[in-house]
Protein backbone atom coordinates (compact mmCIF):
# COMPACT_ATOMS: atom_id res chain seq x y z
CA UNK A 1 0.00 0.00 0.00
CA UNK A 2 1.42 3.69 -0.73
CA UNK A 3 1.43 6.11 1.56
CA UNK A 4 2.32 9.61 1.29
CA UNK A 5 4.73 10.27 -1.41
CA UNK A 6 7.10 7.32 -2.06
CA UNK A 7 6.22 5.67 1.42
CA UNK A 8 4.85 2.19 0.82
CA UNK A 9 3.36 -0.47 4.20
CA UNK A 10 4.19 -4.17 3.37
CA UNK A 11 1.69 -6.83 5.29
CA UNK A 12 2.43 -10.13 5.58
CA UNK A 13 -1.25 -12.41 5.92
CA UNK A 14 -0.89 -15.83 8.33
CA UNK A 15 -4.01 -17.94 7.65
CA UNK A 16 -4.96 -20.17 10.10
CA UNK A 17 -5.80 -23.39 9.74
CA UNK A 18 -8.43 -25.46 12.04
CA UNK A 19 -4.97 -27.92 11.92
CA UNK A 20 -3.03 -25.25 13.42
CA UNK A 21 -5.34 -25.01 15.88
CA UNK A 22 -5.57 -28.96 16.48
CA UNK A 23 -3.71 -30.14 19.80
CA UNK A 24 -3.88 -29.90 23.49
CA UNK A 25 -3.90 -25.95 25.04
CA UNK A 26 -3.80 -24.30 28.28
CA UNK A 27 -3.74 -20.75 29.96
CA UNK A 28 -0.75 -19.18 29.82
CA UNK A 29 1.23 -19.75 33.45
CA UNK A 30 1.78 -15.85 33.62
CA UNK A 31 0.32 -12.60 35.37
CA UNK A 32 -2.45 -11.71 33.08
CA UNK A 33 -3.44 -15.02 31.39
CA UNK A 34 -7.12 -14.37 32.11
CA UNK A 35 -8.69 -11.28 32.85
CA UNK A 36 -12.12 -8.79 32.62
CA UNK A 37 -12.60 -5.27 31.98
CA UNK A 38 -14.12 -2.44 30.36
CA UNK A 39 -13.78 -2.67 26.74
CA UNK A 40 -11.64 -5.48 24.00
CA UNK A 41 -8.22 -6.25 25.68
CA UNK A 42 -8.55 -4.05 28.87
CA UNK A 43 -8.57 -6.47 31.71
CA UNK A 44 -8.35 -3.20 34.26
CA UNK A 45 -11.42 -4.72 36.55
CA UNK A 46 -9.56 -8.10 37.26
CA UNK A 47 -6.54 -10.28 35.71
CA UNK A 48 -4.71 -13.44 37.62
CA UNK A 49 -1.49 -12.10 39.03
CA UNK A 50 1.58 -14.25 39.30
CA UNK A 51 0.48 -15.86 42.91
CA UNK A 52 -2.28 -17.37 40.93
CA UNK A 53 -0.77 -19.13 38.76
CA UNK A 54 0.42 -21.49 41.58
CA UNK A 55 -3.19 -20.83 44.01
CA UNK A 56 -5.00 -21.54 40.83
CA UNK A 57 -2.77 -24.20 39.31
CA UNK A 58 -5.90 -26.47 38.97
CA UNK A 59 -7.28 -23.90 36.61
CA UNK A 60 -3.95 -23.33 34.89
CA UNK A 61 -3.28 -27.56 34.16
CA UNK A 62 -6.83 -27.65 32.49
CA UNK A 63 -6.33 -28.56 28.94
CA UNK A 64 -8.98 -27.36 26.16
CA UNK A 65 -8.16 -30.47 23.32
CA UNK A 66 -9.17 -29.06 19.93
CA UNK A 67 -8.84 -32.01 17.94
CA UNK A 68 -7.75 -32.47 14.31
CA UNK A 69 -11.65 -34.01 13.47
CA UNK A 70 -13.45 -31.02 14.70
CA UNK A 71 -13.95 -32.49 18.00
CA UNK A 72 -13.36 -30.34 21.33
CA UNK A 73 -12.57 -31.34 25.00
CA UNK A 74 -12.20 -30.12 28.50
CA UNK A 75 -9.81 -32.28 30.10
CA UNK A 76 -9.20 -31.21 34.12
CA UNK A 77 -8.22 -33.91 35.82
CA UNK A 78 -9.19 -34.63 39.30
CA UNK A 79 -9.43 -30.29 40.06
CA UNK A 80 -10.38 -27.76 38.54
CA UNK A 81 -11.10 -24.02 39.83
CA UNK A 82 -14.62 -24.11 41.04
CA UNK A 83 -16.17 -20.83 42.51
CA UNK A 84 -20.15 -20.48 44.89
CA UNK A 85 -22.04 -20.82 41.83
CA UNK A 86 -20.96 -24.22 41.62
CA UNK A 87 -21.80 -25.06 44.55
CA UNK A 88 -18.39 -24.75 46.04
CA UNK A 89 -18.22 -23.01 50.03
CA UNK A 90 -15.58 -20.65 48.63
CA UNK A 91 -13.28 -20.08 45.59
CA UNK A 92 -11.05 -23.03 45.74
CA UNK A 93 -9.76 -26.14 43.89
CA UNK A 94 -12.35 -29.31 43.53
CA UNK A 95 -14.21 -31.86 41.41
CA UNK A 96 -15.45 -30.60 37.93
CA UNK A 97 -18.94 -29.95 37.98
CA UNK A 98 -21.09 -31.16 35.18
CA UNK A 99 -22.20 -29.39 32.80
CA UNK A 100 -18.32 -27.80 32.79
CA UNK A 101 -16.91 -30.94 33.68
CA UNK A 102 -15.88 -32.67 30.14
CA UNK A 103 -17.99 -34.94 29.90
CA UNK A 104 -20.58 -34.28 26.99
CA UNK A 105 -19.89 -34.59 23.83
CA UNK A 106 -18.67 -31.28 22.02
CA UNK A 107 -17.09 -29.71 18.84
CA UNK A 108 -15.39 -26.79 17.37
CA UNK A 109 -15.28 -24.97 14.87
CA UNK A 110 -12.62 -21.65 13.26
CA UNK A 111 -13.98 -18.89 11.18
CA UNK A 112 -10.76 -17.62 9.42
CA UNK A 113 -12.70 -14.82 7.60
CA UNK A 114 -14.77 -13.86 10.94
CA UNK A 115 -11.24 -14.79 13.45
CA UNK A 116 -13.66 -16.73 15.45
CA UNK A 117 -13.59 -20.20 17.41
CA UNK A 118 -16.66 -21.57 17.98
CA UNK A 119 -16.98 -24.90 20.89
CA UNK A 120 -20.25 -26.58 20.86
CA UNK A 121 -21.89 -28.76 23.34
CA UNK A 122 -23.13 -28.24 26.95
CA UNK A 123 -20.75 -26.90 29.15
CA UNK A 124 -17.82 -26.42 26.81
CA UNK A 125 -15.50 -23.88 27.25
CA UNK A 126 -12.22 -22.19 27.31
CA UNK A 127 -11.21 -20.33 30.47
CA UNK A 128 -14.09 -19.86 32.96
CA UNK A 129 -16.90 -21.94 32.40
CA UNK A 130 -18.91 -18.78 33.24
CA UNK A 131 -18.07 -16.91 30.63
CA UNK A 132 -21.06 -16.72 27.49
CA UNK A 133 -21.45 -14.75 25.11
CA UNK A 134 -23.46 -11.65 26.68
CA UNK A 135 -23.12 -12.86 30.59
CA UNK A 136 -21.58 -14.69 33.19
CA UNK A 137 -23.63 -17.52 34.22
CA UNK A 138 -24.62 -17.45 37.93
CA UNK A 139 -25.77 -21.17 38.01
CA UNK A 140 -25.41 -24.48 36.09
CA UNK A 141 -28.28 -24.54 34.88
CA UNK A 142 -27.25 -21.88 32.20
CA UNK A 143 -24.93 -23.75 30.83
CA UNK A 144 -24.39 -22.63 27.51
CA UNK A 145 -24.42 -24.88 24.42
CA UNK A 146 -22.29 -22.69 22.58
CA UNK A 147 -19.85 -20.21 22.91
CA UNK A 148 -18.26 -17.70 20.23
CA UNK A 149 -14.73 -16.47 20.98
CA UNK A 150 -12.98 -13.84 19.26
CA UNK A 151 -9.52 -14.90 17.73
CA UNK A 152 -7.53 -11.68 18.46
CA UNK A 153 -3.97 -13.14 18.16
CA UNK A 154 -2.77 -16.43 17.09
CA UNK A 155 0.57 -17.67 16.52
CA UNK A 156 1.37 -21.50 16.39
CA UNK A 157 1.84 -21.72 20.14
CA UNK A 158 -0.45 -18.96 21.64
CA UNK A 159 -3.36 -17.68 21.32
CA UNK A 160 -5.94 -14.95 22.58
CA UNK A 161 -9.08 -15.12 22.85
CA UNK A 162 -11.92 -12.41 23.90
CA UNK A 163 -15.11 -12.88 24.63
CA UNK A 164 -17.99 -9.84 25.22
CA UNK A 165 -20.01 -11.08 28.83
CA UNK A 166 -22.53 -8.03 29.13
CA UNK A 167 -22.19 -4.00 28.43
CA UNK A 168 -18.76 -3.08 27.89
CA UNK A 169 -17.32 -6.19 29.95
CA UNK A 170 -15.17 -8.58 27.86
CA UNK A 171 -12.95 -11.62 29.00
CA UNK A 172 -9.47 -12.13 27.90
CA UNK A 173 -8.10 -15.66 27.80
CA UNK A 174 -4.23 -15.92 26.88
CA UNK A 175 -3.12 -19.81 25.63
CA UNK A 176 -0.41 -21.85 25.29
CA UNK A 177 -0.22 -24.72 22.41
CA UNK A 178 1.20 -27.92 24.49
CA UNK A 179 4.28 -28.71 22.39
CA UNK A 180 4.77 -32.77 22.97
Amino acid sequence: IQVAGTGHWRFKLVKIVPSEIAGDWKLAPEAGALGVGDGLGNTGWWANGAGDVDTRSCLFDDIFRFGADGSFTNVMGGETWLEPWQGAAAESCGAPVAPHDGSNAATYAYDGDASTITVSGLGAHIGLPKVINGAEIDNVANAATSVVYMVSAMTDTTMTLDIQVAGTGHWRFKLVKIVP
